[in-house]
């Protein structure tokens, strides 16, 4: 092609009409522009972009389609001058004819001549608004959902936010779907009109085509839509709409959705997998929180079984050890009294061998029920082994644990374990030790069982404090 196809024609400055009509075949905004960096073509690409047409803006410095004048200036300096060397690719911010801006990746520079002379500025630019600002809305999905230090609901708060942000949709849902009802979870709204636990019927939300399809719905202007005769738009006027459902474990539990009362853009292919990643995001905590929920609760039931006496269903053996530990060193960090009562039924072997062993369970079993009943919140019973029971009384004194003990004996009494009315009553030969001082576990152990074999040989049926 020789230099007459690509210099200005007549006196107008314009460019050959025939190389126009090629670069309007491109889906890349062109302009160009002479050393004066005053404009002399765009293509039908670059109208649609800037909003110009090319007779508006044709001899206007490229200066207008800049978001910023001092850009414009750097530009100059970097690129579109006569020391300028070759075209390169960067990204900056334009305007607009109607004053919005967007981030242009650009690759521009000089044109020459077969001679090497510059003859033009050219720039071809994409805006690329929307891949950097799914770019910055990935980095800030990552950076909240990977912040441990917030909760769950700090987590989901930032991401509906975000999201309002990012699709410029001020009204953000979390929501949960039990069938017609439709009930807010966490919410963001500019008037603070939503809160959580509010409910609303399913079929007057948006949210019910999304459960319908199963799948993101986006309506971007309403009252041009399909669906503007829903009761959504009549009773609040929502002009806009994009959501999600959440699925948690493959069940459908609610949706992610985001809204506003003004019309915007329609929605791109981009917005939608953002939209669908932020819910999927939620879905998969819930799941994930449901399963250590389920594990914490298995973990919890293997030690309370583990720390249970089956039978009578108060602590073991291993339980009581533990905690008299730990009652027993606070007992002497603050200097408080506790006791303990070591309690063995009398005559229990006889029960066993003339009624049988289910009365024998049965008496265990009444003993532990009316204990559990007239314990109080501080108090720890165990099963010490057999027949034999443990009772911890922190701030407790000996004289206030033998009125405790006395208490569950006199009960005790009562029960009846065999319609035979030769049938014993059921008595208990108690020791009771109060700690004394630096003593070891072991020995207020020793005190106490030495003290409830005193009541044994004593008659039975008595409460024996050791001093």
């Amino acid at each position: 092609m020789s230099s007459s196809h690509i210099t200005p024609t007549g006196n107008d400055g314009r460019l050959n009409p025939l190389l126009r009509s090629v670069f309007d075949k491109l889906d890349v905004a062109v302009v160009i522009a002479n050393l004066q960096r005053e404009i002399v073509m765009i293509n039908a690409a670059a109208e649609s972009l800037f909003q110009y047409s090319e007779e508006e803006i044709w001899g206007q410095k490229t200066k207008v389609l800049y978001a910023s004048s001092d850009e414009f200036e750097e530009q100059g300096r970097q690129r579109y001058n006569a020391t300028a060397s070759e075209t390169s690719i960067y990204t900056l911010s334009y305007a607009r004819k109607n004053g919005e801006t967007f981030e242009g990746e650009t690759q521009g520079g000089p044109i020459h001549d077969e001679h090497g002379e510059l003859i033009y500025f050219v720039g071809l630019i994409r805006d690329v608004s929307a891949r950097l600002s799914a770019e910055r809305t990935l980095n800030s999905l990552h950076s909240i959902t990977s912040n441990q230090k917030l909760s769950f609901n700090e987590r989901v708060d930032a991401i509906l936010e975000l999201g309002a942000d990012h699709f410029g949709l001020p009204i953000a849902i979390f929501s949960k779907i039990d069938g017609a009802t439709y009930t807010v979870i966490r919410a963001v709204h500019p008037e603070n009109a939503l809160s959580p636990g509010m409910t609303f019927e399913l079929g007057n939300t948006y949210c019910s085509h999304v459960f319908e399809a199963n799948d993101v719905q986006g309506f971007h202007h309403v009252a041009q839509s399909r669906i503007n005769g829903h009761p959504c738009y009549q009773n609040f006027g929502l002009e806009a709409y994009l959501g999600s459902p959440i699925f948690v474990d493959g069940v459908r539990f609610g949706t992610l959705n985001f809204s506003s009362p003004e019309k915007t853009r329609p929605f791109t292919g981009q917005d939608i997998e953002l939209v669908r990643l932020f819910a999927d995001w939620i879905g998969n905590e819930i799941q994930r929180q449901r399963h250590l929920d389920s594990l914490t609760s298995a973990r919890l039931e293997m030690e309370r079984i583990a720390a249970t006496d089956p039978l009578t269903g108060l602590g073991n053996r291993r339980m009581m050890e533990t905690s008299l530990k730990k009652e027993v060193a606070r007992a002497k960090r603050y200097g408080t009294d506790f006791s303990i009562a070591i309690i063995d039924f009398d005559h229990f072997k006889r029960i066993n061998d003339r009624f049988g062993h289910q009365a024998g369970d049965d008496a265990l079993k009444a003993f532990a029920s009316i204990a559990q009943r007239e314990a109080r919140d501080e108090d720890l019973f165990a099963r010490w082994g057999g027949e034999e029971f443990i009772a911890g009384l922190p701030c407790t004194t000996s004289a206030e644990a033998v009125k405790i003990m006395d208490r569950l004996a006199s009960q005790l009494r009562s029960v009846i374990i065999s319609d035979d009315e030769s049938a014993p009553k059921l008595t208990i030969s108690v020791g009771v030790a109060q700690l004394h001082g630096d003593e070891s576990i072991s020995s207020l152990l020793s005190r106490a069982d030495d003290a409830m074999y005193l009541a044994k040989s004593s008659g039975r049926d008595h409460i024996v404090i050791h001093r």
